[in-house]
C-alpha cells in the first residue's frame, strides 16, 4: 500500500506538469475493496481489477482480489492511474467529452500501443464517431475499441506538442467549450482532426509500416521465429518417424533372407 502510496504523488506530480493543471492540494482518498460492485462496470481490464473515482466524494475505489505483493501489481498501478488522470480532470474543474476524459485516463495509465493501432485500422472511420459516445463506454461489446480510439486520438494529439496540450487546457480552464478550446490550440475543426487521425496517424499501423519499423519488424520476427519453430518441430518428427520405420525394415530383411535360404536347402 505504501508503494501505491508513492506511485500516487510522483504520478499526480509528472501529469499535472505535463498538462499545466495544478496538483490537487488535499490527499486524494483511495479505498480498496474487493467485492465492490461499479455500475456499467465495462472497463476493458479483467473485472478481477476494476476502479473508479467518484467526483461527489472525491475518491478512488479500487476493486483487486489480488494483494500487492504479486506479478499482479502492475495492472492494479495501471487502473489506479487510470482513476487518478480522473480525478487531476476533476479537481482542475475541467469539463470535457467523456470519451476525451477517458482518453487521457488510459493514455496516461498504458499508453496507445501497437496492437490498438492495428485493430482501429479495421474500423470504418465513418463509425468512429459512435465509438466515441458516451454509452459506448459503457456497453461491454464496444467498450474496448471506445477506449483504445480514444486512447489514439489522445496519442495525435499530444503528438502536436505538448505547448498545444497545455494552450488547451487553458483555454478549457478559461470556461470555452470544447470545440473552441481544441482549435484555438491546435488550429484546425476537431471534425477535420479526426479525419486526420484516420488517414494520418493511423496509417503507420498498416503491415508496410508495421514491416519497415523497429517494433514492427521485431513483432514479425517474433511471431516468425514461432512459425519457423513449429515447422521444425514437424519436420524433425517426420524424419525421426522415417529413421525408425527405415530401422524396423532393416531388422525384418535379415530374417526374411534367412528363412528363404532354408527353404532353398
Amino acid at each position: 500500500m505504501q508503494q501505491l502510496v508513492v506511485d500516487c504523488d510522483s504520478f499526480l506530480e509528472r501529469v499535472c506538469n505535463k498538462y499545466g493543471l495544478k496538483k490537487p492540494e488535499k490527499p486524494i482518498d483511495v479505498y480498496i475493496n474487493p467485492d465492490y460492485r461499479f455500475e456499467n462496470e465495462a472497463y476493458p481490464f479483467n473485472l478481477k481489477i476494476a476502479g473508479a473515482y467518484f467526483p461527489d466524494r472525491k475518491t478512488i475505489v479500487l476493486k483487486t482480489t489480488k494483494p500487492f505483493d504479486t506479478d499482479f501489481t502492475s495492472d492494479v498501478f495501471i487502473v489506479f492511474k487510470h482513476e487518478v488522470v480522473h480525478a487531476i480532470i476533476d479537481l482542475n474543474k475541467i469539463r470535457i467529452p467523456l470519451w476525451l476524459n477517458e482518453g487521457l485516463a488510459v493514455f496516461n495509465s498504458r499508453g496507445f500501443s501497437l496492437w490498438d493501432g492495428r485493430e482501429l485500422l479495421g474500423i470504418n472511420k465513418k463509425k468512429f464517431r459512435d465509438y466515441l459516445k458516451p454509452q459506448s463506454f459503457r456497453n461491454s461489446v464496444d467498450s474496448s475499441i471506445s477506449y483504445s480510439l480514444a486512447c489514439g486520438i489522445v496519442s495525435y494529439m499530444e503528438s502536436y506538442g505538448i505547448n498545444n496540450m497545455q494552450i488547451f487546457f487553458k483555454n478549457l480552464q478559461k470556461g470555452y467549450d470544447f470545440k473552441t478550446s481544441f482549435s484555438a490550440a491546435f488550429g484546425i475543426d476537431f471534425n477535420f482532426f479526426l479525419l486526420m487521425f484516420r488517414d494520418d496517424f493511423l496509417s503507420r499501423y498498416t503491415m508496410f509500416n508495421l514491416i519497415i519499423s523497429f517494433k514492427g519488424l521485431g513483432g514479425i520476427i517474433f511471431f516468425l521465429s514461432i512459425i519457423i519453430t513449429f515447422l521444425r518441430y514437424f519436420r524433425n518428427k517426420k524424419r525421426i518417424d522415417k529413421m525408425l520405420e527405415e530401422e524396423k525394415n532393416s531388422q525384418i530383411e535379415p530374417y526374411v533372407e534367412e528363412k528363404e535360404n532354408n527353404d532353398i536347402t
